[in-house]
């Protein structure tokens, strides 16, 4: 490998991890909303479905057709989101543009919520966290060798004891290495939600309107544009 493939590799790596951390933020943020007073309140985990289609069964057991529907909204969005992003991983030729492509749809619902959220209802709000960790989790799944489901940590934590055991018994190649990925990637998502938690505490704390917690996210997702593959050089 080159010095060019080096550079590529890393940057598509270092972008699939940006997405962990970014989710890991916005699950932080959809736990809080009814705390930080949002109308469209999410109270929930918005990336890892699990919890989500539990959800689905239980809603309508208590009666709670509302929410019921807000599950639906995020289980459809999530789907579509993965499904179109499979089908158009390779839309357009420029990979700089490409990139900038699949940034959007992932990028755009989630840094944009804080403005929007007000205006709009649980079930929208829920659709566009859907469409974004769906989005996320298609386009941006690469780490070296790696194929990330990067919309939870489960997997990755699973992986931990899988590759330790790879590593440390079966003596197998690269296996430190592959655990120190998934390592990696679980410490991203826990680092996401920390940094919201950060965030949240010095707005509670704040006498003025300005908001840590948006500014930050609005941060983390610019970031990794500076890390955008070139379309001659990351060829």
């Amino acid at each position: 490998m080159n010095k060019a493939q080096k550079t590529a590799a890393f940057k598509t790596a270092f972008i699939t991890g940006a997405t962990i951390f970014i989710m890991g933020y916005v699950n932080g943020l959809a736990l809080h909303t009814g705390q930080m007073g949002y109308s469209a309140e999410l109270n929930a985990m918005v990336t890892a479905q699990s919890g989500n289609v539990i959800w689905m069964g239980l809603n309508p057991a208590f009666g709670q057709w509302d929410r019921f529907a807000s599950n639906l909204m995020l289980f459809f969005g999530f789907i579509f989101g993965c499904g179109f992003a499979f089908m158009n991983q390779n839309l357009i030729k420029n990979k700089t543009a490409q990139f900038f492509f699949n940034w959007a749809l992932f990028a755009l619902p989630v840094a944009l919520f804080p403005f929007y959220q007000a205006h709009v209802s649980s079930q929208v709000a829920f659709l566009m966290m859907g469409l974004s960790s769906g989005f996320g989790c298609g386009f941006f799944r690469k780490m070296y060798h790696l194929d990330i489901n990067n919309a939870m940590a489960t997997g990755s934590v699973r992986f931990l004891g899988v590759w330790f055991g790879e590593a440390a018994f079966n003596k197998k190649d690269k296996g430190f290495f592959t655990l120190g990925l998934f390592f990696i990637c679980v410490i991203l998502f826990s680092l996401g939600a920390f940094l919201f938690g950060i965030a949240f505490n010095m707005d509670s704390a704040s006498t003025t309107d300005f908001s840590m917690v948006t500014v930050l996210l609005l941060v983390i997702c610019v970031i990794p544009c500076l890390f955008a593959p070139n379309n001659k050089s990351d060829a």
